[in-house]
C-alpha cells in the first residue's frame, strides 16, 4: 500500500479581495486551513508565503509581516496563522455542523496534550454575511472535556476589508473572551 503525503507550498489569498492583507483574505485562508487540518493524514506540511515584506520594496501582496527600518505589524493572515500553531501533532476529530448557515461555515476540531494537560480546540470560520450562534457538543469526548476555564478566541473587525497598518497595527487582531 502506498501512503500519499502532500506538502501545500506557498498559499495565500491575493488579488483585489485580499488588498494588502484584509480580514476577508485571512478568513478564506482559515477556511482553507481547516480543510488541510481535517486531511492531515495526507497533508503533512503547509506554508504561507510570502512571509515578510519591507514596505520600501513591496512587490507582492499580501505578506504576513510588514516592516520598515523601525516598525512592524502582522497582517490579519499573520494573526490567523497564530490560531493554528497547536495543530501539529494533534488528533483530529470528526465534526458536523448543523445550521442553516452551514454552507458559509468551515470548521475543524483537534485535541492535544502537553505537560499533563489536555486541550480541545474547535475552529469555526464564518465567511458568510450573517453572525452565527454556535453550540458545541463533544460527543465521545465528554469525559476529557471540561468547559470550566475555557475561552473563545475571535478574529474579527468592523469590515471584512479591514487591514492592519503602521498607523493601526492591531485594527484586526484576535480577542479572547472567557467562556461562560
Amino acid at each position: 500500500m502506498i501512503r500519499v503525503q502532500a506538502f501545500v507550498s506557498e498559499y495565500a489569498v491575493w488579488r483585489s479581495d485580499a488588498g494588502k492583507g484584509s480580514l476577508l483574505a485571512a478568513l478564506a485562508e482559515a477556511a482553507f486551513l481547516t480543510g488541510l487540518e481535517r486531511n492531515s493524514d495526507i497533508v503533512q506540511m503547509a506554508s504561507y508565503a510570502p512571509l515578510f515584506v519591507n514596505t520600501n520594496d513591496r512587490k507582492w501582496n499580501p505578506d504576513a509581516i510588514v516592516f520598515n527600518t523601525w516598525q512592524h505589524y502582522g497582517t490579519p493572515s499573520y494573526w490567523m496563522q497564530t490560531l493554528f500553531r497547536e495543530s501539529s501533532g494533534a488528533t483530529v476529530h470528526p465534526l458536523t455542523i448543523n445550521s442553516r448557515y452551514s454552507g458559509s461555515l468551515a470548521a475543524s476540531a483537534i485535541t492535544w496534550q502537553d505537560a499533563g494537560n489536555s486541550f480541545l480546540r474547535v475552529k469555526i470560520v464564518n465567511f458568510g454575511s450573517h453572525a452565527v450562534r454556535v453550540r458545541i457538543s463533544t460527543a465521545g469526548l465528554e469525559a476529557s472535556v471540561n468547559a470550566l476555564g475555557s475561552t473563545v478566541t475571535v478574529l474579527t473587525s468592523g469590515n471584512v476589508m479591514d487591514e492592519n497598518s503602521f498607523s493601526h497595527p492591531k485594527k484586526v487582531i484576535y480577542k479572547i473572551f472567557s467562556y461562560a
